[in-house]
Formats: C-alpha cells, structure tokens, sequence
C-alpha cells in the first residue's frame, strides 16, 4: 500500500511537473552544473594567495615604527643595468642624498632638501605599503622579463617588497609610483650646485 501511494506521489509530481514544461531531470541537470562551476571557482580561488589572474605572493610585511630612513627602487630587464633606480640616504653630515639612474650604470648623486625622507614616509602611510607582500611571482615559470624591488628602511623596522614579472594590485603599486614621481621631480629640480658626483652600479 505504502509503495503504491508513493508511485502515485512521484506520477503526480512528474505530471505537475511535465504540465509546465519542465522535466525533473533537466532539473537536476542544471543544479549539478551550477554546483559543479561552483566548486571549481571555489578551487580557482584557493590555488593560490594572490590578488588576481595567477600571482603568487608571499611573506608579510610588518608596520613599521619611527622615521623612514632610507628608500630604494630598481626595476630591472634581465640582462641589463637598472632600467629606473631611486635611492635616498642620509650623509654623516645630515645632507640627503638622491641617487638616480635610468638604463644606465652610472648613479648621479645630487643634494636634496631635508625633508625628502619625511614624504616618503607620509606616502608610504598614505597608500599603506606596509601591506606589500614581500614578493610576488607568476604561477607559470617566467625564465626572461623584468623584475622590481622597493626598500624603505625606518628607526623601527622595513618595508621590502619585489617581484620577477608580477605586480601587486594597480592601487597597492601606485604608491611605489607616487614616490618614485616625487623623487623625478626632486632630481628635475637639481641644478649643478646640488651635484654630489657619480657611482657605479658594481660599487655596491
């Protein structure tokens, strides 16, 4: 008695259902793809911590505390000198100094005013730099290109990040670039008086 109410049931059912034009097999059809696409966009994201389309990052850096003290940037083709660097230090006798080079092995070396560290150290606030990763890299091996590195060493602590052929998020990375604009700008201002001379690349 029990079986046959539950034949009758599932006929019911069937017939509701065929009588509006839809099939319990292409029922659960779509219900597997749509769990189906699900699970692999569930698998895509966790195949790697990155921000998007592949880049694998990894290490953390940690807030820094105190003055930034020093700033460096390079980025690189594999075979050649620095295509841009930017470095800022702070002479014995408290002078600041900007060096800078652009494809070429020799870093100029100008006098920058004293507080050039100070607004390094707004902008690295202002665009949170210290959530860089320490690096980042591409999930297919990328045996030419380019690579970056960014250093902004403080009283307490360091920011350091780099990547060969991968780039933190468009918004993270533009205030790598908003320093090395204000730092192009400190080196277009630099007349012959500010000179401090010349080094090499090899000299490190």
């Amino acid at each position: 008695m029990a079986e046959a109410e539950g034949n009758t049931a599932q006929s019911q059912l069937n017939y509701k259902a065929t009588s509006k034009g839809i099939s319990i097999n292409n029922i659960n059809t779509r219900t597997m793809k749509m769990i189906l696409t699900f699970s692999s966009l569930l698998a895509l994201l966790g195949l790697c911590s990155r921000n998007s389309f592949g880049i694998i990052e990894s290490g953390k850096n940690e807030k820094p505390e105190g003055k930034a003290v020093s700033y460096q940037y390079s980025y690189s083709g594999t075979m050649a000198y620095p295509i841009n660097y930017f470095e800022v230090s702070t002479l014995e006798d408290g002078t600041i100094q900007l060096g800078y080079s652009h494809d070429d092995n020799d870093i100029h070396l100008v006098r920058v005013h004293e507080d050039a560290l100070k607004k390094i150290e707004e902008m690295a606030a202002e665009y949170k730099l210290h959530k860089l990763a320490e690096s980042y890299r591409p999930r297919a091996e990328v045996l030419d290109g380019y690579g970056w590195h960014v250093y902004i060493g403080y009283e307490n602590g360091s920011i350091s990040s780099g990547g060969s052929n991968a780039w933190p998020s468009a918004k993270l990375y533009s205030g790598v670039g908003a320093i090395n604009n204000y730092l192009d700008s400190l080196k277009n201002a630099a007349t012959p008086a500010d000179s401090l001379g010349l080094k090499h690349h090899q000299d490190y």
